[in-house]
């Protein structure tokens, strides 16, 4: 049997993603993408591009993890619950400076993380569209050499909105 042809197709593990949260996911509120670390506010709508990262669906995501390649997901929001493999690393998502303690912490915390492996593909998410705290996290971690970085901007309401198992942070 094959999907009605506005039904996007499957990934590699079988799994399709309703379109409507593509819709949801990259709604363009109008806000330009932005080279420096957002000071506050950080509830509020967010660009849909990041520069020297790439921008990443809940199909592509779903797709990635499937796929054969390690990849790292990082929680910037540290809530009780995220995606299932993620790390948390709200301090990660820290306004500042690309010069500032936080960066030091940050680029030490990634060599350790990846093994010193800068292609290693990062994926940093917070809470949805509205959420700068993973853009944050995400200039962050491409200030720190990371070259294959995405920004999941639509983040864990995405996620759960596709019905995608979340599983409880911490221990």
């Amino acid at each position: 049997m094959t999907p009605p042809p506005d039904d996007p197709a499957p990934g590699p593990g079988g799994v399709r993603i309703d379109p409507q949260i593509a819709v949801f996911e990259t709604r363009d509120f109008g806000v330009p993408p932005q080279r420096h670390l957002r000071p506050g506010e950080f509830h509020a709508p967010t660009p849909t591009a990041l520069p020297g990262g790439r921008l990443i669906t809940t199909q592509d995501l779903a797709n990635l993890m499937q796929g054969n390649r390690p990849v790292l997901m990082i929680d910037a929001l540290g809530g009780q619950y995220s995606l299932p493999g993620a790390l948390g690393a709200p301090a990660l998502a820290s306004a500042g400076s690309f010069e500032d303690r936080v960066q030091q912490q940050a680029v030490q915390w990634l060599g350790q993380i990846t093994r010193g492996d800068r292609s290693v593909p990062i994926v940093l998410f917070c809470s949805d569209p509205m959420c700068w705290l993973s853009y944050n996290a995400a200039l962050r971690t491409i200030a720190a050499g990371y070259g294959d970085v995405y920004w999941y901007r639509g983040g864990l309401r995405a996620w759960e909105m596709a019905g995608l198992p979340l599983r409880p942070m911490g221990f």
